[in-house]
């Protein structure tokens, strides 16, 4: 009998390059030493895969043994119960908690001001809707590049800018502060120690990644801002990149919450979970839109039913806590954070025991869009066009020392 989880061989990533979500996957797979190769998806892949999970979304990853699951949040929990790879989950009970949390806030609350960066501004929506046409949207389209270019940018707009509710100047700069304020307060941590922790990175360390290294350390006019801003979170991107767990079993374990994440916690406390209670709100009333003030402004964005599900695993995790626990966890929470944690979970039938490879069905069995909503006209454009279309993109090995290539490199390269 084993408790093995991981399977032997190689998994293998369908996602893409610049992606928010694949690169925090493909980062937990490096530190934890999970083979695995990677496919770069076009179009036809996109749709035909996601048929294997139920949602649109990325990555997707095809098991060694051919099963598929999806969610890196999951997966990442499902992987941490393997006695046999190194662990990063904190075995301090209020420290696994912010790590959990903090993971979640990343994931879902940087959401926003990632996108916003990589398309508000020409020259970032430029250099992605150019490369989107080698990669998501190939073998798929038949416009000219310049006009696919062109509609991918109207898209990406309208789903990641006005859906996430900015709509005027003074929304746009509250998303744009959002970014600054997440640089100060991880300059001053990651200036002291090699990760938020301490000298062994954890879920939180993950979770930031996926924000951080594809959107804001790589988009032009974020990345500029954080070489000057916030150069040791820069130092910190290559750092968990290149960690492999050989490096990471002679650090010490996570024993404590450094008090110095304090502000990093209350900020996304005071933000993020205000915000989940309204979108738990619209839902329960079957709104298609959330309003909720902050930073003096009136938000209107679109529901999330994905979130009502974080919502409820955060108030599980905080409420499985003992006594003492819980007071060491009040201490770096503002009294509207506790409240929220501690009270009344809400989690329907369709949202309980999800795991990686089941997620919440939301529309009967259709396949559902990364936030369990119903498919938008494109996402269903998409998936009725595509289905029969062959995808060009085979698995290939993403590690130090392989011949792996960017697609648009390969074709643009000199012959």
């Amino acid at each position: 009998m084993t408790d093995k989880i991981v399977q032997d061989g190689d998994y293998i990533i369908h996602g893409m390059f610049c992606s928010y979500f694949t690169k925090k996957l493909e980062t937990y797979f490096r530190v934890k030493g999970i083979p695995y190769k990677f496919v770069e998806m076009d179009a036809p892949g996109f749709a035909q895969s996601s048929q294997k999970v139920g949602v649109m979304q990325l990555p997707l990853i095809e098991c060694p043994d051919g099963s598929w699951i999806c969610d890196t949040t999951p997966i990442i929990q499902e992987f941490e119960a393997d006695p046999s790879l190194l662990s990063i989950r904190p075995k301090d009970p209020v420290a696994a908690f912010f790590s959990y949390f903090l993971e979640d806030c990343f994931d879902e609350w940087l959401w926003a001001p990632a996108l916003y960066y990589r398309w508000a501004f020409p020259m970032d929506e430029i250099r992605r809707s150019e490369e989107f046409t080698y990669t998501i949207a190939a073998n798929g389209f038949k416009f000219p590049r310049a006009i696919l270019r062109r509609i991918l940018t109207f898209r990406q707009k309208k789903v990641h800018l006005k859906a996430n509710g900015i709509t005027s100047p003074s929304h746009a700069r509250h998303i744009e502060e959002l970014y600054l304020d997440l640089l100060d307060l991880l300059q001053p941590v990651l200036k002291k120690r090699a990760f938020l922790f301490g000298d062994r990175p954890c879920e939180a360390d993950i979770g930031l990644h996926g924000p951080v290294f594809p959107h804001f350390a790589n988009d032009p006019t974020s990345q500029e801002i954080m070489q000057v801003r916030a150069p040791h979170v820069f130092r910190w991107v290559a750092r968990l990149w290149s960690s492999r767990p050989d490096e990471l079993e002679t650090t010490d374990e996570i024993a404590s919450v450094p008090d110095d994440l304090k502000p990093l916690i209350q900020k996304f406390a005071s933000e993020y979970l205000p915000y989940l209670v309204a979108n738990r709100r619209a839902f329960q009333q079957g709104e298609e839109r959330t309003q909720y003030t902050q930073g003096g402004l009136s938000w209107d964005v679109v529901t999330a039913p994905y979130r009502v599900y974080c919502l409820a695993q955060l108030q599980e995790r905080y409420q499985a806590l003992s006594a003492d626990e819980k007071l060491k966890c009040d201490a770096f929470l503002p009294e509207e954070a506790v409240s929220i944690l501690g009270g009344e979970i809400f989690c329907p039938p369709e949202m309980q025991n999800v795991t990686a490879a089941k997620p919440a069905q939301l529309d009967g069995d259709g396949v559902v869009s990364r936030h369990w909503q119903k498919k938008s006209r494109f996402e269903k454009y998409l998936e009725s066009s595509r289905m029969e279309t062959p995808s060009k993109r085979l698995p290939e090995t993403k590690e130090e020392g392989s011949n792996w290539l960017p697609i648009y490199f390969k074709h643009h390269r000199a012959r």
